[in-house]
């Protein structure tokens, strides 16, 4: 067979040519891909738990639980009716779950040694004094035992509170 132009094989105009991906009757057309219904919201669970990872990096506590929740439902959500998720919801599932478990590990670590620390080391209580003292205007020791007392059911003194310059 000749595949040049011009040849009167099969109609005018050349004929039949499956190399050529231009002819309408040549080679099968290629199917286009298949868009899945909840790809966007797979890719905004994808971004938005990679969001609230970097938000860890600058210390910010609430961002990852606001966003990773966010995330979550979007990534479950954007399954549709399939059976299994797709990549980017499951990534994005990994990330802000991640980003989760990262933030609750900070907050229980902050408290540790907001309530721990200073008691365990005698010169990081005298530090942590003087820098609430410089801060505040209140010592670190005045306002755990103030919290203690609102903690037993006493009322709190409104003198150490109004003192506070925060």
């Amino acid at each position: 067979m000749d595949y040049q132009p011009g040849n009167q094989q099969n109609g005018p105009g050349g004929g039949y040519n499956p190399y050529n991906p231009y002819n309408p009757y040549g080679a099968p057309i290629m199917p286009a891909p298949v868009r899945h219904k909840g790809e966007g919201m797979a890719v905004a669970s994808m971004i938005l738990g990679i969001i609230s990872l970097v938000s860890l990096l600058f210390l910010q506590v609430t961002i990852p639980f606001l966003l990773g929740g966010v995330s979550i439902i979007l990534a479950i959500l954007s399954r549709g009716g399939e059976k299994k998720l797709p990549g980017k919801a499951t990534a994005g599932i990994i990330c802000s779950s991640s980003a989760l478990v990262l933030a609750v590990l900070f907050c229980i670590f902050a408290i540790w040694a907001a309530f721990v620390l200073p008691n365990r080391s005698p010169e990081f209580r005298k530090e942590l004094n003087k820098a609430c003292e410089q801060q505040y205007g209140v010592t670190y020791d005045e306002l755990i035992e103030e919290l203690e007392d609102i903690w037993e059911g006493e009322a709190p003194d409104t003198d150490i509170w109004n003192d506070l310059n925060y």
